[in-house]
């Protein structure tokens, strides 16, 4: 499902009836894994940086690191661990402009789940675009996202990044 710029689209669901953040395993049972990741994307989507942060676990082991020539020019090709990592992610984030950011078919097994991701985005100040495919591999634990894995073209996102 196609989206509309600087939003999120998983199928099924709109603005309206995206996913309210999981319950805190406090309150109950935990949610399902799907049900956290979806939330994720939905907290994202609406700009809901509390909304994320709360459904993902403080030390959270984030993202990938990767070797290539220029991924150090890419805040979203390193590896850290806890809130921090996530904010420095999302700053790299920050420089993009989303024309569509979907958000496909989510595989759920036990307390994994993979997101299939297609989006499409400029350089704000650079002015480069690229379309790329990712898949997301998320760990959900007790109703928090204990681990996060993109695995992407990550040449086309150095490209984007290349002074």
């Amino acid at each position: 499902m196609r989206s509309a710029a600087g939003t999120v689209s998983i199928p099924g669901m709109d603005e309206r009836t995206a996913p309210a953040p999981a319950p805190a395993p406090a309150t109950g049972a935990p949610a399902l894994p799907e049900q956290v990741v979806a939330a994720v994307y939905g907290a994202f989507g609406r700009g809901d940086m509390a909304g994320l942060f709360s459904l993902l676990h403080p030390q959270i082991d984030w993202g990938a690191e990767v070797s290539a020539p220029g991924a150090e020019r890419v805040p979203m090709l390193h590896h850290g661990t806890g809130h921090g990592a996530v904010e420095r992610y999302f700053g790299g984030v920050a420089q993009l402009e989303f024309h569509v950011f979907d958000v496909g078919r989510l595989f759920a097994g036990g307390d994994a789940v993979v997101a299939e991701i297609h989006l499409e985005a400029t350089h704000r100040s650079k002015g480069r675009r690229a379309a790329i495919d990712e898949l997301h591999h998320w760990v959900v634990r007790d109703g928090l996202a204990v681990r996060y894995r993109p695995y992407l073209d990550t040449a086309a996102l150095i490209e984007l990044f290349r002074p």
